[in-house]
């Protein structure tokens, strides 16, 4: 994602946060408590570029969505357009969720979502 234009960039987050908002409203019909991590940065229009979150305490490449399932369960979800990159640090992210017995995935749309919960709950 690097070489694209600020511009690409942005269309592309756009369509991630559509297919973040489907999701989110699938899980809150489904009674799954969820919630949007916002700890990635947000586009800045006025410099035409993201900003990284400052905070020390932050986990690099945390899931766009989180929530829990089943019995205590951590939920994690990293939403994609079609395109988008993942990165090495959220690939970490998953794979520590899971090892430690929670749900963790890509998604690049709800039916991946509906998918990966039928398989896995």
């Amino acid at each position: 994602m690097a070489n694209k234009e600020p511009i690409e960039r942005y269309i592309e987050a756009q369509s991630e946060r559509y297919i973040e908002a489907q999701i989110l409203n699938y899980l809150r019909g489904q009674k799954i408590y969820c919630w949007k991590n916002t700890s990635a940065g947000y586009f800045d229009a006025k410099i035409g570029r993201f900003r990284k979150q400052s905070s020390p305490y932050a986990i690099k490449g945390t899931s766009d969505i989180l929530g829990i399932i089943a019995v205590g369960r951590c939920l994690a979800i990293e939403v994609k357009s079609k395109y988008g990159k993942v990165s090495p640090e959220q690939l970490a992210f998953i794979k520590k969720i899971n090892e430690n017995g929670g749900l963790a995935f890509v998604a690049r749309s709800l039916e991946e979502v509906i998918k990966c919960l039928s398989e896995n709950l």
